[in-house]
């Protein structure tokens, strides 16, 4: 279970509840791993109140299970629900990427540019930070798109894969992640040129890698 920074005095359930949140979407925790309330608010330095009022939040967004009172595990997405999170993001990250073209400013791109080239440095040497500069990347670009909404539903799609992105991380030979064809070079291409069909067509194509995760949970007979 991954270390978690400790949470300070204000509305601690919703605090709480975002931290977990994006331990989840970056992969810090792995499929089907337990998770304990009580574990949990000893690293956030909260009582367990809160904490149980965000697992409880999380369980009913699908992002983890509780199978006893005291039994939390993150989910194990079957090769069916995670293609049904595929198509959604084809859709809405296509969106979001197409929306942010048309309104991109120098901020936007010069912070997209920076992560990506984080993502390329830790993407040879470190799993898990290259995990959530991979995120940062997407919630980036889809923050350019300034549609709360759609922003507020992608990142529900990615409490739940989080974790699966992450072992894609941990199995992908580093060559094929830091390549100069990597799909957000596509997309960093088609933001400058302020091209909103080529951005939304290379985010698309971005998410379509992800195909090979739901092939490798098929093989392995979750469907």
């Amino acid at each position: 279970m991954g270390q978690l920074a400790k949470i300070n005095k204000g509305n601690l359930s919703e605090q709480v509840y975002g931290t977990i949140r994006a331990s989840l979407m970056d992969g810090r925790y792995t499929p089907g791993e337990r998770l304990t309330i009580a574990s949990l608010a000893e690293q956030l330095g909260v009582s367990i109140t809160p904490v149980r009022e965000a697992i409880f939040r999380l369980v009913s967004e699908r992002a983890l299970e509780m199978r006893a009172a005291t039994s939390i595990h993150v989910r194990r997405l079957t090769a069916a629900e995670l293609r049904e999170i595929q198509i959604i993001r084809h859709h809405l990250e296509g969106e979001a990427a197409a929306q942010a073209a048309v309104k991109i400013t120098m901020k936007t791109l010069n912070r997209l540019e920076k992560l990506q080239a984080e993502f390329t440095r830790a993407a040879a040497t470190d799993p898990v930070e290259a995990s959530e500069l991979n995120r940062e990347f997407h919630f980036a670009l889809a923050e350019g798109a300034e549609m709360p909404m759609l922003l507020a539903t992608i990142e529900s799609m990615w409490a739940q894969m989080g974790p699966l992105i992450h072992l894609y991380h941990l199995n992908t030979p580093p060559r094929v992640l830091v390549s100069e064809d990597h799909g957000h070079y596509h997309v960093l291409r088609a933001l400058r040129a302020c091209d909103a069909s080529a951005a939304r067509a290379a985010m698309q194509a971005d998410i379509g890698v992800g195909t090979v995760i739901v092939d490798w949970l098929e093989a392995k007979g979750a469907t």
